[in-house]
């Protein structure tokens, strides 16, 4: 009986000691591979375009892998942008402005923690007037977001020309991205998928990667080499897939050549190859491909040692 009641004993002081073992490390890691980054989806075009083809629909279906790859970032710990949630139409020009609205508050605030911490009076003025620079930026930028047609052409070089120089106001906000706030935790990426120009070819196939082209319109690009890196990643993530790899190409397109983020314009394939779509419209493969855009996010901030 005494040997019955010591055990009974010991066990309770056992029950009340011991604690449950946490999620294994590689689960907490994963969980927080990408806390302090910030991704902007943007699913390219919206309902009113003509990007259809033998079934398949752009942008209905960009719009589901985007939405598939949000709640994976999110899951990983980052924090997901998307210029277009839903099938409504978002143009460019408002997409190119939140991307850099986005960036610039980012900035901001890395402005606003310094200015807490500071006690230098002349550091805390300078950073004082560059808020206020950007509380004007961002005024732009908003400006663009609340009438496009109008604002758009005066800050962006658009209708496009390759002679045109690059607004002094849209030029500082380039300027601003080239802070740690910005290239060290931004990311951007355009989804798409291609098409060939008529007569169709529909044996062109393959995922290209697009990011801007240093020019006489901006020529002081700092996110070109992160956004070639990231470009690289994303191609070796998805051609196990069965999307071939294409190439990482310089572009003056308006999705990456109106701002100064790191990010590529993504090509996921041709739909008007028959291989590649039938890839694109099974469910299946973009729950893979969405998973293949986590793991790239993921490789390339490990990459950049930020």
């Amino acid at each position: 009986m005494f040997k019955k009641i010591t055990a009974f004993f010991a066990a309770l002081i056992f029950i009340s000691v011991w604690i449950p073992p946490g999620p294994p490390a590689a689960a907490n890691g994963a969980q927080t591979a990408l806390k302090g980054k910030t991704v902007i989806l943007d699913a390219g075009h919206g309902r009113s375009t003509t990007n259809t083809y033998a079934g398949y629909d752009e942008q209905l279906t960009m719009l589901k892998l985007a939405q598939k790859i949000k709640p994976l970032l999110e899951a990983r710990g980052a924090t997901v942008h998307m210029t277009r949630p839903t099938q409504n139409d978002v143009s460019l020009y408002i997409r190119a402005a939140l991307i850099n609205k986005w960036a610039l508050q980012a900035v901001q605030e890395s402005r606003r923690v310094k200015l807490r911490e500071t006690r230098s009076a002349a550091i805390a003025a300078y950073l004082t007037k560059e808020i206020k620079e950007l509380d004007g930026l961002i005024g732009i930028t908003q400006s663009i977001i609340d009438n496009p047609k109008k604002n758009a052409p005066v800050y962006m070089n658009t209708p496009y020309s390759s002679k045109r120089k690059i607004n002094s106001d849209w030029k500082r906000i380039f300027e601003y991205e080239n802070d740690p706030a910005v290239y060290n935790s931004f990311l951007v990426i355009s989804l798409h998928s291609n098409a060939t120009g008529k007569p169709i070819n529909t044996s062109a196939n393959g995922a290209d990667m697009f990011i801007a082209s240093s020019s006489a319109y901006y020529s002081g690009y700092s996110s070109l080499r992160l956004s070639g890196l990231f470009g690289d990643i994303l191609l070796n993530r998805i051609s196990p897939l069965g999307i071939k790899r294409n190439k990482v190409n310089s572009s003056n397109l308006l999705m990456v050549r109106e701002h100064n983020v790191p990010g590529v314009l993504a090509e996921n394939g041709f739909h008007t190859n028959k291989s590649d779509r039938s890839k694109l419209m099974s469910d299946a493969f973009l729950n893979k491909l969405a998973t293949a855009y986590a793991d790239a996010v993921t490789d390339y901030f490990a990459n950049t040692g930020k």
